[in-house]
């Protein structure tokens, strides 16, 4: 209640209440009061404390404004119970509640008159407590009463009023009170509990209110207005001491006399507790307090490694961790520098087990870590600040290997909680790298090595003086796009040529040019576009580097952009850009460093080779700039050695002791690099000599310590009177360090000896006694580190020249939220290596559900991270590791037991299917070599009977239900894999396989040496049963199987593996092309090795995986054509021994292709295609006539289909020949007829002619009965459909001449082949005629006949020439004609004279109408006599038949001799070119022929 509505006889009574109480308890005492009663010469002496007390109570009630009256009016009388040592436990205790109870009421409250004497006179008195004790309880609640005192006088209103003096005693005596060392054993713990933890209070509120002035001040000075008034009489000076206070605390625990081991643990733990608490209430104030600043940058984190390293308890450690956070957090941006050490060199160690004796202590380190890593932005602030800094560590590379390295178990056995914190830790790095993949930002490619620098930029300087180098022209070298300079593979390349001229900003920008031979997909088009209409697609960005057509500089981009992981630029703020561009830069430095520790002198050439130091100048050019170019290079020299890490201690102690001139500049310049402004001359010296190691050489020892001397002096004159003192001084400082420090020395130099040695030094003069008293106790203390120091210690002068960075441009940290995408690629880079296969290997060893869940969650986290960054060997890793562990748990499943139960029942199983189905299915794009072990699990799950119903979506090919040859193999893949089993043929074999298939091809074959007879009925309804025979044994399970069973199917089912398949065509190019590779490998070698296990229906699976992912990457065909071809190669090579069911659904594979693909791809895939249609000629004859049905009903679906995109003739020869094998097959030859009728009628050309006529002759042929095999009983019906398709030949040979004649020139005709093509055709028609003219049907020969009249006839319009007509008569048709006349008398050709009557009409109609142009060729004679002898052959051979011939031949003779004689050829003499008489001849043959004709009578006049 405020004091203004407060009674004031509330007061009053309050006071009145609390001196009774205390004079309560002195009559109770037995000081004052015995019992039963007082002496009786006693009972009127007054006390000298009850005297106070009346007073006072007879005035309190006079009062009317407490404000007004002096507080120490009513405050005197307890106080001086408080600090009387001749009053009793209890009595002080009264004293000290009533103090309590004062402080907490309105009394001393703000405006109060001397209230600030009063609180001041509270504290002083409450820390001079005094009192005669009793007993141990008592005095331990006495003690408690007095803490209470202190704490709630600094915590009060009043307590704003305490000096800096007063602070600083209620907060010592709190904790001496409490102290674990000093602290008497007879009191309990809780008294010490209590008063530290009220100590800690008061330290807090402290802090806090001086965080308030110190923020208060902050804000009016940004706001150019006065500093407000403080609101507390302490500030900072009582901070100061308090952190000095409990930093001491730290440091001197184990000096302290009577200490034990556990008593400073805890002394040490509430120190670092107390601090934690301080950073976290003051928070960043601390750094706007330079003092209280550089405690904790200096003072405090060298006490916390000396603690840690001493006392490597779970506590101190802890502790130590935690404070580690809070200075991060709150001072982190200025003592990164700091951190980096801390971290390097104590955490990291300890987190790796180094120092520590037990695990337990080793975790608490690890969750240091943990708390770490999971700050916002400290991994990226890490990163840019540590990693990307020329001076500093790799930090986060050593951490990620760390927590890699602890998070990888050892074996099943050893997973445990290291294994659990490292794992989280590699979480929150992962986590914060995705943080730039989710919000789509583009992230910078990393940078490629091979970009060299083109100039020198001077690093070294700016490095020595705390400021950051100007890499901006580095950065735009370094960052600039390089093609294939990282592992990104980039899907389209700039055309070569001048197709892509046009640079960034053109007013249309080109969609970029795939690649020569390469098809893109829908997908990547539109992408393609996108970044084309953007003005930043890889062709813009490739083209602008082309000369003279970027107006930014070589790189093609403009200052301050960097290429993507997509090619595109990518910008970020300067500074981070020039981060980047450093951090390439340490590599470089990193492999002069090697050089320079092997040899200095090639290091320095290295690094000028590299552009890192100056080149040197030749005298010769110019002598006054060599000098000045040498002295330039010197400098830069010893700036190098001050400021590049790594460097061999040795080797820089070696050089700079070098007499050489050169070297002796380069010394100079490495000391002048040290800043020992302000530091006490020993911790100088020992931040000097611990950079180097000191040579062995007194003379250069001398040099380096005169250099020192100097140098220290000119940062130093108030202490030296010239710089050779500082020199001699440093040199006795080392001897002084040998003396007392060599075990070989016995008689150790005295302080007195010291200071004698060094009389009149200082030009004359003495040091200082109590200067050289420092220094000497400091070296006796504390040894010169000369050598290379322990793992984790960490010297003080250490933090002292990290505390001088911090306070330049270097020291601050550079913030990296707005370029957090410029450092994702490298970093991840760095940490997914070790990270993927630490998190698999937990995942295979480990059987914790939670631990398999969260490593599982990192998986999927890293691959989403790598698909953002294009790299593929994330995923590629992630699938081989996790694909084991399903695969390796199936393999072990005993035979008695069902594979779906055991599935079910495996947690993490499981949980691994779903993972790798997630990779699969959200990041297949970035899976390569990984599609193996994809195509390995799907196997095993098919074989397993694993596989669900829904992956018969991923055989349907593309959406036409698949390559369906079983009845229900297409419902579902467990009842098609169960009946398989059943049937027997699940094994796969390397014998030949004797295929005997029904007609509908459902026939389930067995493999062995002799055919198995199965029931057909058995094959027609084997999935159905199959089904069946599931149900039945899914019943008999038990409730605990059937669970497991429905989660197997329901994980599986959610999986979705087939999606995989299904939309493969969004898969980038070199993933789709790996899936098809993995597809044809996966199911099994082709032949069979004898040591196989794949059965053939996993072939046949994989075969059908093929099918669908060809069908739906049309348009990328010709990029899998290649392998898919190899694969159907081998199965068609080896068709004899592959099961029949693999090579029936191989063919339909390959003709549905080609009917799919040849429409829509004609221009880009017919050769490719054309050439797997020559495949099919490699079938086994034996093959193809038992899967004559298949095969016949596929090419004529593809001939229809596609018939006019085959442009290639073998691929028609291979088809022609295959259905020259089919059409043996009675139930397939009316298809193959069809198909050929088809062809004939809608897409006959000069390209098919001759191949597919020829097949229709052969169709024809076998359409007609033999009758001398009765075993072939033809097909008649069709006799007439088939010769229909050889006089439709026919016809189109004069109809594509006609329409030739009309749209070429004659030359063009020639030119084209088509003249040449017309004659061999028309020859090549009359030879198939002559062929079917022998044929024993009477149907066929009559219609051969006919067809063939008129191809003579055809002849003239054809415009066959002679030789042409000749070579028909003398090759074809009087062969024929001879071969007729045998067959005359045969009794399998009926009828043949009316063939022959037909073929010698067809002559006669040859000289009828040709003789003018056979007359002039010198084989006329030949062809003539043959005609007569022809006929005279007929006449002898139809002497004793019937009138057919009778008639026809001397009617036909007559017509040819009248015509000849007309033409003038038929006179006497008539001789060939031979000579020979053609008049006796035809007369004399005419006779034979046709005795009715005679010379007389025919040419008469």
């Amino acid at each position: 209640m405020p004091h203004s509505q407060q009674p004031r006889k509330f007061m009053a009574l309050l006071l009145n209440h609390e001196i009774a109480s205390v004079i309560t308890a002195m009559r109770h005492n037995a000081k004052w009061a015995m019992v039963p009663r007082y002496y009786e010469e006693d009972r009127n002496e007054p006390s000298k404390y009850d005297d106070a007390f009346r007073a006072l109570r007879s005035e309190i009630f006079k009062y009317q404004d407490w404000r007004e009256v002096d507080p120490m009016v009513y405050l005197s009388p307890f106080l001086n119970l408080i600090k009387a040592s001749d009053v009793s436990g209890p009595i002080t205790g009264a004293a000290a509640v009533a103090l309590q109870r004062i402080l907490q009421s309105d009394l001393l409250v703000l405006g109060t008159v001397n209230l600030e004497a009063a609180i001041n006179q509270i504290v002083e008195d409450a820390t001079q407590c005094k009192f005669e004790s009793t007993n141990n309880s008592s005095d331990e609640i006495v003690l408690l009463n007095i803490v209470q005192v202190l704490g709630q006088a600094v915590d009060s209103a009043a307590g704003s009023l305490l000096t800096d003096e007063s602070i600083c005693k209620a907060v010592q005596a709190a904790f001496m009170l409490g102290d674990p060392v000093k602290k008497p054993k007879e009191y309990g713990d809780i008294m010490g509990y209590y008063s530290r933890q009220t100590c800690g209070a008061m330290i807090r509120t402290v802090f806090q209110n001086v965080a308030e002035q110190l923020l208060a001040a902050q804000a009016a000075e940004l706001a150019q207005q006065p500093p407000p008034e403080p609101a507390c009489r302490y500030g900072v000076r009582a901070a100061v001491n308090i952190l000095e206070f409990l930093i001491d605390l730290i440091q001197k625990g184990p000096s302290l006399q009577g200490a034990t081991k556990e008593t400073v643990e805890e002394m040490v733990v509430f120190s670092l507790d107390t601090i934690h608490a301080v950073i976290c209430v003051a928070g960043g104030a601390l750094v706007l307090a330079e003092p209280l600043a550089r405690l904790v940058q200096v003072d405090l984190l060298y006490a916390m490694c000396q603690a840690v390293v001493q006392y490597s308890s779970v506590a101190v450690i802890t502790g130590f961790c935690q404070t580690l956070l809070a200075i991060s957090t709150y001072l982190g941006h200025v003592s990164m520098a700091q951190l980096e050490t801390v971290m390097q060199r104590v955490l990291l160690r300890l987190a790796d087990g180094k120092g520590v004796q037990a695990l337990e202590q080793q975790e608490a380190a690890l969750e240091g870590l943990l708390d770490l890593v999971r700050q916002p932005s400290f991994v990226h602030d890490m990163f840019v600040n540590c990693d990307c800094r020329v001076e500093r560590a790799n930090l986060f590379e050593e951490v990620c290997s760390l927590i890699s390295k602890t998070a990888f178990p050892v074996s099943k056995t050893s997973v445990g909680p290291l294994n659990f914190i490292s794992l989280e830790a590699l979480l929150a790095i992962l986590s914060a790298l995705a943080q730039s993949a989710r919000n789509g930002q583009e992230l910078l490619a990393a940078p490629s090595p091979a970009n060299e620098l083109p100039f020198y930029a001077d690093m070294w300087g700016p490095l020595v003086a705390g400021q950051h180098p100007d890499l901006a022209r580095v950065a735009d070298v370094l960052l600039a796009p390089h093609a294939f300079g990282h592992h990104h593979h980039h899907l389209h390349h700039a055309p070569s040529g001048g197709g892509s001229s046009k640079h960034v900003g053109a007013a249309v920008p080109a969609i970029p040019a795939p690649a020569e031979g390469v098809v893109m997909s829908a997908a990547e088009v539109a992408a393609a576009e996108a970044r084309a209409s953007s003005g930043s697609g890889p062709t813009a960005l490739l083209a602008s580097s082309s000369p003279g057509a970027s107006p930014h500089g070589g790189n093609g981009l403009p200052p301050g952009h960097g290429a993507g992981v997509r090619g595109v630029p990518v910008t970020g703020p300067v500074e981070l850009r020039c981060a980047m561009a450093e951090r390439c830069l340490k590599a470089r430095i990193g492999l002069a460093v090697d050089h320079f520790n092997k040899d200095f002198k090639k290091g320095f050439v290295a690094m000028q080779a590299a552009k890192l130091l100056p080149e040197q100048v030749s005298a010769g050019d110019d002598p006054a700039a060599a000098t000045e170019a040498k002295k330039v290079l010197a400098t830069r020299l010893g700036q190098f050695l001050r400021t590049c890490p790594g460097l061999n201690k040795t080797t820089i102690g070696e050089l700079l002791g070098d007499p050489d001139p050169f070297y002796l500049q380069v010394l100079e310049a490495y000391t002048i690099g040290f800043d020992f402004g302000h530091l006490k001359f020993d911790s100088a010296l020992r931040m000097f000599l611990e950079s180097f190691r000191l040579p062995g050489e007194a003379q250069k020892i001398d040099r380096i310590i005169n250099a020192f001397g100097r140098h220290y002096f000119s940062a130093n004159e108030d202490v030296f009177r010239c710089a050779d003192a500082a020199y001699v001084l440093a040199y006795s400082v080392i001897m002084l360090n040998t003396d007392q420090h060599n075990n070989q020395v016995k008689n150790k130099m005295t302080l007195e000896s010291f200071q004698r040695n060094l009389r009149g030094v200082n030009d004359g003069a003495d040091f200082d006694k109590r200067f050289l008293e420092e220094i000497y106790y400091s070296i006796v203390k504390t040894p010169l580190r000369l050598s290379e120091p322990a793992s984790m210690d960490v010297s003080e002068q250490c933090f002292l020249q990290l505390a001088q960075i911090s306070g330049t441009q270097r020291g601050l940290v550079l913030p990296s939220e707005n370029g957090r995408h410029l450092f994702d690629t490298t970093m991840f880079r760095l940490i997914w290596g070790p990270a993927v296969h630490a998190m698999c290997a937990i995942v295979d060893n480990c059987s914790n559900e939670a631990l398999i869940g969260s490593a599982l969650e990192g998986l999927q986290l890293a691959c989403q991270i790598a698909a953002a960054h294009e790299l593929e060997d994330v995923a590629d890793s992630i699938i081989v590791n996790l694909s084991k562990i399903p695969l390796q748990q199936l393999a072990q499943v005993p035979a008695s037991t069902r594979s779906d139960v055991a599935f079910g029942r495996d947690s993490k199983m499981l949980a691994v299917t779903r993972t790798l189905a997630v990779v699969i299915n959200k990041h297949g794009d970035c899976l390569r070599g990984g599609w193996a072990n994809v195509m390995d699990l799907v196997v095993q799950l098919y074989r397993r009977g694993l596989l669900p119903d829904t992956f018969c979506r991923a055989l349907n090919g593309d959406g036409d239900g698949g390559l369906v040859v079983r009845e229900g193999e297409c419902a579902s893949l467990k009842a098609r894999r169960a009946a398989l089993q059943r049937a027997g043929t699940n094994n796969s074999g390397t014998s030949s396989i004797f295929k005997h298939i029904s007609s509908s091809f459902t026939q389930i074959l067995s493999l062995g040496s002799e055919p198995t007879t199965q029931d057909p009925s058995a094959s027609r309804g084997g999935a159905a049963s199959a089904a069946a025979a599931m149900d039945a044994a899914n019943a008999l399970l038990s409730e605990p199987e059937r669970a497991a069973v429905a989660a197997a199917e329901d994980c599986l089912t959610k999986c979705g593996f087939e999606d995989a398949f299904m939309d493969s065509k969004f898969l980038k190019q070199e993933s789709l092309v790996q899936l098809v590779r993995a597809i044809c490998s996966s199911g099994g070698q082709i032949p069979r090795p004898a040591s196989s296990s794949v059965p053939w229906d996993a072939t046949e699976l994989c075969l059908e995986l093929l099918f669908t992912v060809l069908l739906r990457n049309r348009d990328r065909i010709t990029l899998l054509w290649p392998r898919a071809y190899e694969q159907f190669a081998t199965v068609f090579q080896h068709s004899n021994v592959c099961d029949t069911v693999l090579v029936q659904k191989a063919i339909m594979a390959m003709m549905r292709l080609c009917q799919r693909l040849l429409p829509y791809k004609a221009a880009d895939i017919s050769e490719p295609l054309m050439r797997g249609i020559q495949l099919l000629s490699l079938v086994d004859e034996q093959v193809a006539h038992d899967l004559a049905s298949t095969i016949a009903s596929e090419i004529q679906s593809l001939l229809q289909g596609a018939a006019a995109y085959i442009h290639n003739q073998q691929a028609w020869m291979s088809i022609c020949a295959l259905i020259k094998v089919i059409h043996l097959d009675p139930a397939s030859f009316p298809v193959c007829l069809d198909t050929i009728t088809w062809v004939i009628k809608e897409s006959l050309s000069m390209l098919n002619y001759h191949t597919v006529v020829s097949t229709a002759v052969d169709l024809l042929e076998r359409a007609v009965p033999d009758p001398r095999r009765g075993e072939r009983p033809g097909h008649p019906h069709h006799i007439a459909q088939a010769m229909r398709l050889v006089q439709s030949a026919e016809e189109w040979l004069e109809l594509w001449w006609i329409s030739s004649q009309s749209k070429h020139s004659p030359e063009a005709l020639e030119r084209l082949g088509f003249l040449a093509f017309k004659a061999d055709t028309w020859h090549l028609l009359i030879g198939w005629l002559c062929r079917l003219a022998k044929n024993t049907s009477v149907e066929v020969r009559a219609g051969t006949m006919s067809c063939l009249q008129r191809t003579v006839v055809a002849a003239e319009r054809l415009i066959i020439p002679a030789p042409g007509l000749a070579r028909a008569l003398q090759e074809l048709l009087l062969p024929l004609g001879h071969d007729l006349v045998k067959l005359m008398h045969h009794k399998d050709m009926p009828q043949c004279d009316v063939t022959v009557r037909e073929l010698v009409r067809a002559l006669s109609k040859m000289v009828l109408l040709y003789h003018t142009q056979l007359e002039g060729l010198a084989s006329f004679g030949v062809v003539w006599r043959g005609i007569l002898d022809v006929m005279a052959a007929a006449a002898a051979a139809n002497r004793h038949q019937g009138e057919v011939l009778a008639e026809a031949l001397p009617e036909a003779l007559k017509n040819m001799l009248l015509v000849l004689h007309s033409k003038g050829m038929l006179v006497e003499g008539w001789k060939d070119a031979e000579g020979a008489d053609l008049w006796e001849y035809t007369w004399k043959m005419t006779a034979r022929a046709a005795p009715s004709i005679t010379q007389q009578g025919l040419l008469r006049p």
